[in-house]
């Protein structure tokens, strides 16, 4: 009977945590966000006289800005689902309820999931109908760059749920979650290449798979010669990504939902 009550009640909390992203402008930011890119890609090539890139070339372009999407996306969805309750006073009408903290923070780490990979399969879809429209032919790898921008996707949301519940404000969340992905670990994974270092353990560096799974022969590390100074170029193995992703997700999951149990209301 208990488990019953617990699934209902995270059937609710899903519910409602769906109806937030679809009634508030976040979605709309992230499906217009996607258009632009979608306009620009076909309007840029003809507008220099070019053609357009072939099938493969075609998908590849679009999975380059991946990453940047997938950052924008846990931003927007994940940054403020645990510490907007708290901020704004939601918790004090929720919480005591004889809901178990454990099936509100499923609740809520699913809804975000979900509703991120809607968008990203929302993007992948449009590249796919594009691509089609102009080559016809969609290459199988698409749907492998997707399964890995998801996993991507994940992992990172996992380590934002973990500062959505350490933080006590919405926007000190959302410019950590946004600085972390974009600027921290991007800065690390560039000083580290350019002293010859694999930036293995930097999650970031792991987003090139989204787009290396498309090429063939799959892409390796090199190290290119710019005169005075060599740079590392980092194309890690797609096994490797899993391990990484796995490497932060498991953790960062974990000690958000600690974090989550003991959270008090103030």
């Amino acid at each position: 009977m208990s488990t019953v009550s617990d699934l209902s009640q995270l059937m609710t909390i899903m519910r409602y945590e769906m109806l937030k992203f679809l009634r508030g402008k976040k979605l709309y930011i992230m499906l217009g966000l996607i258009a632009v890119i979608a306009v620009a890609i076909m309007i840029i090539p003809p507008a220099l006289g070019e053609a357009y890139p072939n099938a493969d070339e075609f998908i590849q372009f679009f999975a380059q800005f991946a990453n940047i999407l997938v950052i924008l996306i846990v931003t927007l969805f994940g940054a403020d689902s645990i510490v907007y309750d708290f901020e704004k006073g939601t918790a004090f009408v929720l919480y005591p309820n004889p809901v178990r903290r454990r099936t509100i923070f499923v609740g809520k780490f699913l809804s975000a999931f979900l509703v991120s990979a809607g968008v990203l399969a929302a993007y992948y879809m449009l590249a796919a109908v594009l691509d089609f429209g102009i080559n016809q032919a969609v290459p199988l790898e698409t749907v492998w760059s997707l399964l890995l921008a998801i996993g991507y996707m994940f992992t990172l949301m996992s380590v934002t749920f973990l500062i959505s519940t350490t933080m006590k404000s919405t926007l000190a969340a959302s410019v950590i979650v946004f600085a972390l992905f974009f600027l921290v670990f991007s800065m690390v994974e560039g000083v580290l290449t350019v002293v010859g270092q694999e930036p293995f353990f930097v999650i970031t560096s792991m987003s090139t798979v989204i787009q290396d799974i498309m090429v063939t022969p799959f892409p390796e590390t090199v190290k290119q010669d710019f005169g005075a100074f060599q740079v590392l170029i980092y194309h890690p193995t797609v096994r490797t990504a899993l391990l990484v992703f796995a490497g932060y997700a498991i953790p960062s999951l974990a000690l958000a939902y600690n974090r989550f149990l003991k959270k008090e209301l103030q």
